[in-house]
């Protein structure tokens, strides 16, 4: 479909999307920006698509994150619901402000960088033993392995148990669609309570050892914060490394994965990134970012009143953020459904905007900076080798499977 129509538009629904919306949901996007920006959903809260609107909600601070009353509704109790109402990324100031401190420095720019030499690293070997191959997936034998690789190490747990942990988090994100099935609901509370299980563990460990200076790990941070005043609950510091998992791996595995699909859609654009040099790197990273959104939806409460660009949020309004439509925009980009690795100057919201801003967009820049271009010059006759499978997620847009091959290989 090129656009919905106008009653197309207004029949649209987030909780229950259209057949072909999770492979492409960009012309429906396209349209309700176009007739019908401030959508109502059939649950009563509202999908705003257009970019000013989102980044408004984005900036005013009445705007809250909080979402225990819906969760409790929507999860019952257990062990994802504590996650989900404990971890700060449902939590507004101070309390957000008070753990995300806690954690900030392993995510600056200075320390992520720290870690290059062992990404490329394992980035080389990776792609070593996809040239050996000739055909593979890259979602399963490539983009999953480096995010999980990474944040193991910023968490400060074994490598080896990222596949399991990794595992366990899907289960634990999933729920956060809207509509899923009770047995997924059942399944993320047991995934969470087996998530809190092994982290406990990981914690009373470094609680016996002690930390001595400055800490060099997330498990460490989070103890040295709890003896150190009030900074951060025993609680806290559970569903806080769970949470720095669960952010450090799903959304940068979408974004390697989704970007070279993208990228493989326009081979020009693929043969330039392994020709560019680091400045223009940068560039055509934002462009990837953009043009992938991995996070799609974000969700608000409305406080108080909120003027928009587009028209008018009353207080108690629950808005869903559509930041993959406002990274389409036609009024802030000039042919936005085309990737364009040039493409200044880029102020997409990929990331967020505001004290939310997503607390990992170094890392994920620096994984996106290393591996897309190491792809592309080590193995610049790369294609697509069937369809890709994307995964069933309105959240998070991302590939379970991306067939690929190297020139003829069969």
């Amino acid at each position: 479909m090129d656009v919905l129509t106008e009653s197309a538009a207004r029949r649209f629904d987030i909780f229950d999307v259209p057949d072909g919306y999770i492979d492409d949901p960009y012309p429906w996007l396209r349209g309700l920006r176009e007739g019908d920006p401030i959508h109502a959903n059939a649950d009563g809260s509202v999908l705003l698509t257009r970019y000013r609107d989102v980044r408004a909600v984005w900036r005013d601070p009445t705007a809250s994150v909080a979402k225990d009353e819906m969760f409790r509704e929507r999860f019952g109790e257990g062990p994802l619901l504590a996650h989900h109402t404990t971890g700060m990324l449902f939590r507004d100031p101070p309390d957000h402000d008070r753990l995300r401190e806690i954690v900030n420095p392993f995510f600056t720019r200075s320390n992520i960088a720290g870690f290059q030499a062992f990404l490329e690293a394992t980035v080389d070997q990776l792609l070593d033993n996809m040239a050996e191959s000739g055909t593979f997936d890259l979602v399963t034998d490539f983009a999953e392995h480096i995010p999980a690789s990474m944040i193991t190490r910023i968490l400060g747990v074994p490598p080896e148990d990222a596949p399991l942990l990794r595992q366990l988090g899907l289960q634990v994100l999933f729920p956060l669609n809207p509509r899923v099935p009770d047995e997924i609901i059942e399944a993320g509370h047991a995934a969470a309570g087996k998530f809190v299980d092994y982290i406990t563990e990981r914690l009373a460990e470094v609680r016996r050892r002690g930390v001595d200076g400055t800490p060099s790990s997330v498990l460490e941070a989070v103890v040295a914060a709890e003896s150190d005043g009030a900074a951060i609950t025993p609680d806290e510091s559970v569903h806080m490394c769970l949470l720095v998992f669960n952010g450090g791996h799903e959304t940068t595995t979408n974004l390697i994965a989704v970007g070279t699909h993208g990228l493989l859609q326009h081979p020009t654009e693929f043969a330039r990134l392994a020709e560019i040099d680091d400045r223009a790197v940068n560039v055509a990273v934002e462009e990837i970012v953009r043009y992938v959104s991995p996070l799609q939806l974000q969700g608000r409460r409305t406080t108080a009143p909120i003027e928009l660009p587009s028209g008018s949020l009353p207080a108690g309004t629950e808005v869903v953020l559509c930041q993959a439509s406002a990274n389409r925009d036609e009024q802030e980009f000039a042919e936005p459904e085309r990737l364009d690795l040039s493409r200044k100057p880029n102020g997409h919201l990929a990331f967020g905007f505001g004290v939310h801003t997503c607390l990992g967009n170094q890392l994920a820049r620096l994984e996106a900076r290393v591996v897309l271009p190491r792809l592309a010059r080590r193995l610049p006759d790369l294609k697509l080798a069937g369809a890709p499978v994307f995964n069933p997620n309105v959240r998070f847009r991302g590939l379970s499977s991306l067939p690929v091959r190297i020139g003829d290989a069969a």
